[in-house]
């Protein structure tokens, strides 16, 4: 289980030097601090792109982005264990080349543009950095599994995930408080968000306000079963928290060690959200707060549904 917290100590993470040396061996970065700092503070880091140092709370996640994502989310995925590639002024084939590379590896990459590197492709690790001219798949292969995990919280995988868009979310029977059994079957008649957090988890709490608004616009026309992976709560914790944040017809529910749903779905963060549509097919995974562009993901899918 991973706990997401965040926390306020602000480190100026410089010491002094960018290493800027474009080669094909990949070099060692001296490793910074590792704090949680403010989403929105900009943090100094000693090497371009950064390998290591202070970052934001919430990591981004794994996959392909066509636009740039912040130096201080991406050190978070770093700390986690994955690779991040970065490109800049680099031709369409090799935008697809990198793509295939993301999808290759969908739990451990992110690959995205960044405008202040000083070569054309650039990987890190946590503490390392490998700068490219060009595009060299066993070069970038090697790296990626040489590297991979070498980071304080090794959570990236290099397998694709059982659990993933596209697929049909495992059966599942847990108890909901109050005593209801529910599984997947019984959730078939529309689409439903199976959402596993805790009761003090605040970026969830706040996600599922917005939830719940969405919910109450759409007029219950998709399900939400919340299921709590703190065994140290309790049932009266459970519907305070669906009392506080939630509607009253949401689901709540322990996992547990029969169930072990977590595991089975590789649960990594808290605050994931696997949306499936009436079929039990997942169409969303998301583990970010809910945002605007969830809840339009949630509406685009209850009206394919509909």
């Amino acid at each position: 289980m991973i706990l997401i917290g965040s926390a306020f100590l602000f480190k100026l993470n410089f010491t002094g030097k960018t290493i800027s040396n474009p080669s094909n061996i990949d070099e060692e970065i001296p490793i910074l601090g590792s704090d949680h700092v403010r989403e929105g503070i900009k943090v100094v880091y000693n090497s371009n792109p950064p390998t290591s140092g202070n970052h934001w709370s919430q990591p981004a996640e794994w996959g392909f982005y066509s636009t740039p994502l912040p130096d201080e989310q991406l050190v978070h995925n770093l700390e986690h264990g994955g690779i991040w590639i970065s490109y800049k002024d680099v031709d369409e084939e090799t935008i697809t080349k990198l793509k295939d590379i993301a999808n290759k590896y969908p739990q451990a990459l992110i690959v995205t543009p960044r405008t202040p590197n000083d070569v054309k492709i650039t990987l890190a690790s946590w503490g390392r950095l490998l700068r490219l001219d060009k595009f060299d798949e066993e070069l970038i292969s090697s790296f990626i599994k040489n590297n991979v995990n070498k980071a304080p919280e090794p959570l990236a995988s290099l397998e694709q995930p059982v659990v993933r868009v596209g697929v049909t979310f495992p059966d599942f029977l847990v108890t909901e408080v109050g005593g209801r059994t529910i599984t997947r079957e019984s959730l078939k008649d529309k689409p439903a968000i199976i959402w596993f957090t805790t009761t003090w988890c605040v970026p969830c709490q706040i996600g599922a306000r917005e939830v719940a608004k969405l919910d109450n616009q759409l007029d219950d026309r998709f399900n939400v079963l919340v299921i709590f992976v703190d065994p140290r709560e309790t049932d009266s914790d459970l519907i305070n928290w669906r009392d506080k944040f939630a509607n009253k017809d949401w689901m709540v529910a322990f996992d547990n060690e029969l169930t072990d749903l977590a595991a089975r779905v590789n649960l990594k963060f808290l605050d994931s959200k696997f949306l499936i549509d009436k079929n039990g097919v997942i169409k969303n995974i998301d583990f970010k707060i809910a945002d605007e562009n969830y809840l339009n993901v949630v509406k685009q899918v209850v009206e394919e549904n509909a």
